[in-house]
């Protein structure tokens, strides 16, 4: 109080001001809002727009350098499709800002305080260091403090420390201790007390943690680092191909202006524009369905990273566990009873007056309930006793059981004697002491045991059994309390002589689905860790139960802070590694060491104290129901029902777009090489130019557009979640692609393109060599079935990419509407390019020959079955064909 020039009776409101310009207010901003302009502009420097930007600034040029071609409407095409997709990208994102500022900061609104000596309700943010605080039951501290005067103060820590089990306590004696401090964001469960506030805001723990979660940067997610990659690969290939014809034009005597236009659409015809929208429109489907199994989605592109996770990084409370206490299993009779065992424990004689002591030696406030029995009763208290009246309900009625006893007198719990104690008068007027507490304590105060139905003597032989027993549970995790009675003359009597009845263990038990989830994670090649502020003894009994691990190797908290950045490499090599009593900036270290392994890391959490680890990791994952705002704002994805199985199906879903975008990227690419090569050829051959731009950019924003969102709904492969996570150094677009799209489908287009284009002009008098002008009804039917061919082609291409290594014959019956409505699309637009004239000049098309389209409507066969044919080469392991 002297260090903060503070009384018992509080500070002065005129100094409260003088020091909240000094302190600052008592407000810690989790989320700051950004500017929309900037996350409009942001939406424009990501690689894949830049290079559809740059290609349209090319475009722009071609037609300035040779106007009429049609390079203008490439141009501005592209910068639609940019535009587009930055204006969808911005509005995703717009959504997702708009529902994290919308969170509240944690920080309650009203606080009862001592300003100028009296006792007053203010807003929490005008608090100020020096100030007296009142807290009562359920209230939430508003800011770091030392507690003066307490009654039975019992603190829920958990969204700070991780530790399940409230903390009593205690009034400051001679020195500050862990006892004896209040943390900002922890809440009252019982109890109220009055404090001293000695830091507010960002001076705060809380603050603190806020603070660590802000200066951590967010590394680029895979897919980010997969889609630059594939922008890199496809730009020096597109330049590549374009400067080598730019240069053999030069040498073969064309002028330098006519080289420069073709090397510019050889360029542009290497950029894939459909690709952007294609891959935002994945993703973000992607996200819906996601939306609909509970997991909400803050950004489209963490879908994909969730699929290639490696490791999951969990927190225990609330995450694997309920976060709330039940009777796990009980000691009776000097025999074990499971808690569902209910046969078993009605059977036990010593089940009646267990469950009298677990009623009335117990200060919860029953709410609801009826005499029907058609409204569940809950309970509002201590954890534990709350745990044991839920029990007690469940077996004969809780309020039942306690309306055949009035209570006469009551010693709370006391830290230093470790029981508490009620007595009740019978309905026969006999007063019934019971007493729960510490085992060692209750068990010191015994003298007698209820045994086979009847009281005798208990011996020291049974005393040392039964706290090796209590020390067993504790050692398995589980909170033991001991229970016992005795007949009292006067309520008030002293607790000794006691009659000992049973152990009581309970845990915060796993969630029912939890146990299936990690089986499913163990099948897919996903490595669970548990990092957890609570004690060790719990967090390996929990991750045993679970199966995550079988003989766990159990880090704390003070091992690792004495750890080197080498020696907790070498821990986490351990596949049964676990941490226990963990400080955030800790989880922060395990992560950042599990990254430099080269693993993708998984984060999932709801407390404040996991909010750094949440942000920094690969992916965050935060639980919506009982997560804090803090964990919400940190993190990629919000699972709506806090359910672990939830990370499962999303981690199929991102393992599914993952094959899907991969899928239509093998797609797009194959019409590459039809578009690139009839360029090529006109600059090497005496012949017509077979395709026009215009008939490029239908097809790629066109034909190709919806087959492409199709291959992006194909739903996930049988075995997708037996396969373990793709390598780092697997390549969304790796040499394997470019060979299927270049080498091998995408030349098959062209020649059989090519065999379209020739066999009208041949039909048609042409002769080699002989120019052909650009509104010549014989060229309008030679490009037309030129472009009739790769739009057919493409469709025997999408049927193929269906599956990657399996045959797509069975995929052939298997309807997917975009696919099927992208057929239909393709053979329409053909047929009205081709036979509606006012459509004719634009695409440079008109109808051809029967025999042209005899090759027409054969394409698509011939390009399935090559690629049948690629499939079964790699199943019977040639793998270099592999995609």
């Amino acid at each position: 109080m002297q260090s903060l020039d503070a009384t018992e009776q509080g500070i002065s409101s005129a100094d409260a001001r003088i020091r909240q310009q000094r302190y600052g207010k008592n407000t810690i901003v989790f989320h700051r809002s950004r500017s929309q302009l900037l996350m409009l502009l942001r939406e424009f420097t990501a690689l894949f727009p830049l290079l559809l930007l740059g290609a349209a600034i090319l475009s722009f040029f071609a037609h300035y350098l040779s106007p009429g071609e049609g390079y203008e409407l490439i141009g501005e095409a592209l910068v639609f499709v940019v535009v587009l997709n930055a204006l969808v990208s911005f509005y995703q994102n717009r959504k997702v800002e708009k529902l994290m500022v919308s969170f509240l900061d944690y920080i309650p609104k009203k606080v009862a305080l001592l300003r100028d000596g009296e006792q007053t309700i203010l807003d929490a943010g005008e608090v100020v260091p020096g100030d007296i605080l009142f807290l009562q039951e359920g209230d939430k501290i508003p800011a770091d403090g030392v507690i003066l005067e307490m009654n039975q103060l019992l603190v829920d820590e958990s969204i700070l420390t991780g530790e399940s089990e409230p903390l009593m306590k205690s009034a400051l004696d001679m020195v500050v201790d862990e006892t004896s401090l209040a943390s900002s964001g922890a809440t009252v469960i019982k109890g109220n007390a009055r404090m001293l506030v000695v830091r507010t805001g960002r001076a705060t723990s809380i603050g603190s943690i806020s603070k660590l979660s802000q200066q951590i940067e967010h590394d680029l997610t895979p897919m980010q680092q997969e889609v630059q990659d594939f922008v890199r690969k496809i730009s020096w290939l597109a330049l590549g191909i374009g400067g080598s014809f730019f240069l053999i034009g030069f040498f073969i005597g064309n002028p330098f202006w006519t080289n420069l236009v073709f090397a510019i659409g050889i360029i542009v015809a290497n950029v894939p524009e459909g690709l952007l929208p294609t891959v935002t429109l994945a993703l973000t489907q992607s996200s819906l369905r996601m939306g609909q199994r509970n997991a909400v989605v803050k950004n489209i592109l963490s879908v994909e990273t969730l699929g290639s996770t490696t490791v999951i990084c969990t927190d225990k409370t609330g995450t694997l566990t309920c976060n709330r206490l039940h009777v796990e299993t009980m000691y009776l009779d000097f025999s074990e009873v499971d808690a569902d065992d209910r046969q078993g424990f009605s059977n036990n004689r010593a089940s009646r007056t267990f469950l009298e002591i677990m009623a009335l030696c117990n200060d919860v406030i029953s709410v609801g309930g009826d005499d029907r029995g058609d409204e569940a009763v809950t309970f509002k208290g201590d954890p534990t006793e709350t745990a044991m009246a839920t029990f007690v309900d469940d077996q004969a009625g809780f309020d039942a059981l306690r309306s055949h006893f009035v209570e006469k007198h009551n010693r709370p719990f006391d830290p230093d004697n470790q029981y508490m104690s009620s007595t009740h008068a019978t309905e026969g007027g006999t007063l019934f002491m019971t007493v729960k507490g510490a085992s060692d304590v209750i068990l010191s105060r015994c003298s007698q045991v209820h045994s086979e139905g009847l009281v005798r003597g208990l011996s020291e032989d049974e005393r040392a059994h039964l706290i090796r027993q209590a020390n067993d549970y504790a050692a398995q995790g589980l909170r033991v309390l001991a229970l016992a009675y005795r007949v009292v003359e006067q309520a008030d009597d002293a607790v000794e002589d006691m009659v000992f009845i049973g152990l009581v263990a309970m845990v915060d038990p796993p969630r029912r689905e939890v146990p299936a989830a990690v089986a499913a994670c163990k099948s897919a090649g996903i490595r669970i860790i548990v990092i957890s502020g609570d004690k060790a003894e719990t967090v390996s009994y929990i991750a045993r139960k679970l199966g995550i691990t079988r003989n766990p190797r159990i880090i704390e908290g003070e091992e690792l802070a004495d750890m080197s950045e080498e020696m907790l490499t070498a821990a986490l090599k351990n596949e049964e590694v676990l941490f226990a009593r963990i400080k955030p900036e800790q989880k922060l270290n395990i992560v950042d060491a599990l990254k430099d392994m080269g693993e993708v890391v998984a984060v999932t959490g709801d407390g404040v104290n996991d909010a750094p680890a949440l942000k920094r990791a690969d992916i965050g994952i935060s639980m919506g129901l009982h997560g804090t705002d803090v964990a919400k704002e940190a993190s990629d994805i919000i699972l709506l029902d806090d359910n672990f199985a939830t990370i499962i199906s999303a981690i199929e879903e991102g393992r599914a777009v993952y094959d899907n975008i991969k899928k239509f990227i093998t797609y797009i690419l194959t019409s590459n090489i039809p578009e690139v090569l009839p360029f090529i050829a006109y600059v090497l051959l005496p012949i017509p130019l077979p395709i026009t731009v215009i008939q490029i950019l239908a097809i790629d924003l066109i034909t190709d557009m919806i087959p492409a969102i199709g291959l992006g709904n194909e739903p996930a492969e049988a075995d997708i979640m037996q396969r373990p996570p793709r390598r780092r150094s697997d390549r969304l677009v790796s040499l394997r692609t470019f060979v299927r799209s270049y080498a091998i489908v995408g030349p098959a287009e062209a020649v059989l393109a090519f065999g379209a284009f020739f066999i009208v002009l041949f039909a048609g008098g042409w002769s080699w060599g002989n120019p052909l002008a650009g509104n010549a009804p014989l060229y309008l039917q030679a490009s037309g079935a030129f472009l009739a061919t790769i739009i057919f082609c493409q469709i025997g291409n999408v049927m193929a990419c269906r599956t990657n290594r399996q045959s797509a014959l069975p995929y052939l019956v298997r309807l997917n509407r975009w696919i099927m409505l992208g057929v239909v699309v393709e053979i329409g637009f053909i047929f009205l390019i081709l036979y509606l004239p006012v459509l004719n000049a634009v695409f440079s098309a008109s109808p051809f020959s029967l025999a042209a389209w005899v090759i027409v409507v054969g394409s698509p066969l011939v390009i399935f079955f090559i690629e049948e044919w690629r499939k079964k080469l790699v199943r019977s392991g040639v793998n270099w064909l592999a995609v």
